[in-house]
């Protein structure tokens, strides 16, 4: 198919009138071929100017310029009508009405075969979508100091558009609500009258009403008529129609009101013939009746009941219903009461009460209605404080970009409000997605700078490991694996398979921390019942160590730590290391390693040794024992802003083969790296869906592992 065959399907979203802040007008037309579209969309920031006669000055003088016979080729009539609507505002301005200048946003142009001719002005944009690329095709605005009247539009942009491309045009308040993904969602989704409708139902769902845009779809001229004709090429985003629920809720009370007066006068009416008409002729006879059927009763109710004395009563007000037959009674006494009750509300002299229940019943309607008002201003005013949180996030995320690439002091911290204010964005269920993709490369930019590894929810784990309550520790390329039942694997990283190699035993108890000797080749585990248990792993054996002293016993601690053939116990209640010696039974009774004066080690948490002891505390600060005495000198840094404190940390590593200490946060589910002079180095992060629980490190093979639940991440050090 020619190019020059092509047409511009274009559908419209606009809105009613003005606004309280701004003017608002799109618009479309065909001036002598079904090939050829004028369009306009026109924006002025500002309810005190006379924005109909601008528009009408640029409108008018574009369908003037495009009816005349005497047009030559396109883009010169197309600059000779720029150089009128130009010349049109310029005298408004002279006549004194020049309030709109540096506030007009107006976009005016031609689509006619594959070419689109148009000029703009202000903070209007456009966008071409071909494929899945994306192409900005208009320009950035002038200042506002270098507007003129006469040079409102300036230049005039003149492309090629290819059959299946489309195109949005918009204002600014578009992009701020929809991004450009999203709407290339759309657009590639949906034909162009099913994309300005869901383009609407979101700008709807977040009580947006300052939006103005056209959607062009490009397609052949034998396409132009389509099944979905019967759908508006225009949507009036301020004419919210209403819900099915609350149509058919208006429709009822509408006729429920009327049928109610209708009724109540047919009722005053009818009581009015009925006490002048009615009411006097039967009341005579009614006295009558009554009197002789007075009479004959009390002649007649006491033979009736001699002759009926010998006959067998039943009382049929105690009788059981039959089965299923108690509900149905228990209905029909209902209705009948309800019919008994409507009977008397319609009396004259009970009528009132009628009026009263009516007026009660409307009073709760009403009150009905203002909670659902309130929940719904309050839903709104919810989204109003969401979306401002948006544009701040976005405005904050920009200005950061360009002071960390000027290298300008502040661009971290407005990163860091920037996140805080798209989290609160992210609360609003309408904007949601759009705030989760500016967090998304906010903390990618976050990362970058604090030197960030983030394992993300949908990343798939190296592999994954069975039990629970799982503790790793890494020799060479096998990861051990220790169960909540005592029970020992071991995990080849290489060719993924799982092995057994022992069980401590119940009797032993669970095992809380534990330790590697490379001297001994020997695992040491502490278990809940202040044992210490050895695996060792050339014979798969274990054993229950002994203190071979006299009354001797390991202590209570809440880590263990092993360095050549002694044992290391961290005994936070007491503030201690206590050192137990290898000998030819077991091992020695305890002794305190620390010298005096006593090093603040209360509520430690966890400890490793590398021939120095470094002690883990509550607070996340470190102390480093080196040869029994504390060296002050030494500490960990800071972690970097945002999360520049170490809320909870569980445990510490160190090896010989490493110049590094690694630190488990659970408070902000992350692994801390540092250098043994206590500068940070980076971070292991995982997202919120993936609670970190253990990590395993070898420094030989460079490889670590990152522990959450029973996957398993491995990556590179």
């Amino acid at each position: 198919m020619s190019a020059k065959n092509l047409v511009a399907r274009i559908g419209q979203i606009a809105t009613r009138g003005k606004h309280k802040d701004r003017f608002l007008f799109v618009g479309v037309c065909e001036p002598r071929s079904s090939l050829e579209k004028i369009f306009y969309l026109i924006e002025i920031d500002s309810p005190w100017v006379n924005g109909e006669k601008i528009k009408n000055i640029i409108v008018n003088t574009l369908d003037e310029s495009w009816r005349s016979a005497d047009r030559k080729d396109r883009i010169d009539t197309f600059e000779e009508t720029i150089k009128k609507i130009n010349l049109g505002l310029g005298d408004l301005a002279h006549s004194g009405e020049h309030e709109w200048i540096g506030k007009l946003n107006a976009i005016i142009g031609l689509s006619a075969g594959n070419q689109l001719i148009f000029s703009q002005t202000g903070k209007i944009s456009g966008y071409l979508f071909r494929g899945n690329k994306i192409s900005h095709i208009t320009e950035k605005p002038l200042e506002t100091e270098e507007a003129h009247p006469l040079k409102t539009f300036i230049s005039i942009i003149n492309g090629s558009v290819a059959l299946k491309d489309k195109a949005i045009v918009g204002n600014a308040g578009l992009y701020t609500h929809l991004s450009l993904d999203r709407l290339r969602q759309i657009l590639s989704t949906y034909s162009y009258k099913d994309a300005i409708a869901e383009i609407t139902k979101t700008l709807r769902r977040s009580r947006i009403k300052d939006v103005n845009l056209m959607v062009f779809d490009f397609v052949g001229e034998d396409e132009v008529t389509t099944p979905d004709d019967d759908k508006p090429d225009i949507i009036l985003l301020d004419d919210i129609p209403d819900s099915k629920p609350l149509h058919y809720t208006k429709v009822f009370f509408k006729g429920a009101a009327k049928g109610a007066k209708a009724t109540g006068k047919g009722i005053k009416i009818f009581g009015k013939f009925w006490m002048r008409v009615v009411q006097p002729k039967i009341s005579g006879k009614a006295r009558a009746v009554s009197g002789r059927v007075k009479d004959l009763s009390t002649r007649a109710l006491k033979p009736v009941s001699e002759k009926l004395g010998t006959v067998p009563r039943v009382n049929y007000f105690t009788k059981k219903p039959g089965r299923g037959a108690g509900g149905l009674i228990g209905l029909k006494r209902f209705f009948g009461n309800l019919v008994l009750w409507s009977g008397q509300l319609l009396k004259p002299g009970n009528r009132k009460y009628l009026y009263i229940t009516l007026i009660v019943l409307l009073l709760a309607i009403g009150f009905l209605k203002i909670q659902m008002n309130n929940r719904q201003n309050t839903s709104l005013k919810t989204q109003n404080e969401s979306l401002a949180s948006l544009d701040s996030a976005r405005d904050l995320y920009a200005k950061a970009l360009d002071d960390l690439g000027l290298k300008l002091e502040g661009g971290k911290e407005k990163l860091i409000q920037a996140r805080d204010a798209a989290n609160n964005a992210a609360e609003s269920p309408a904007i949601r997605d759009e705030a989760k993709n500016l967090l998304t490369q906010i903390q990618a930019k976050l990362d970058e700078l604090n030197n960030t590894i983030r394992i993300s929810a949908g990343k798939e784990p190296t592999f994954s490991l069975p039990g629970e309550n799982l503790k790793i520790y890494a020799v060479g390329a096998d990861l051990y694996v220790f169960n909540s039942v005592g029970e020992i694997s071991k995990f080849d990283t290489r060719k993924k398979t799982l092995i057994s190699v022992t069980s401590i035993g119940k009797d032993n108890g669970t095992i809380k921390n534990l330790a590697f000797s490379d001297t001994l080749d020997n695992f040491f585990c502490y278990t809940d019942k202040a044992k210490v248990i050895k695996i060792d792993l050339g014979s798969g054996t274990i054993s229950d160590e002994a203190i071979t002293d006299q009354n001797g016993n390991w202590e209570n601690a809440v880590g263990i730590a092993t360095f050549s053939t002694n044992i290391y116990l961290l005994d936070a209640n007491a503030g201690e290391i206590w050192k137990h010696s290898k000998n030819d039974n077991g091992y020695s009774k305890g002794i305190s390693y620390l010298t005096k004066p006593t090093i603040p080690i209360k509520e430690a948490v966890d400890m490793s040794i590398d021939g120095d002891i470094y002690v883990l505390k509550g607070d996340g600060s470190v102390v480093r024992v080196k040869k029994a005495v504390e060296d002050t000198s030494f500490g960990v840094d800071k972690p970097p802003t945002p999360d520049d404190k170490i809320s909870s940390p569980v445990k510490i590593y160190v090896s010989v083969d490493s110049n590094s200490i690694y630190i488990l946060d659970k408070g902000a589910n992350r692994v801390l790296e540092f250098s043994k002079t206590g500068a940070y180095k980076k971070q292991y992060v995982a997202d919120s869906e993936l609670p970190i629980t253990d990590f395993a490190v070898n420094a030989k093979i460079k490889k670590f592992w990152l522990l959450a639940g029973t996957k398993v991440f491995e990556l590179d050090i």
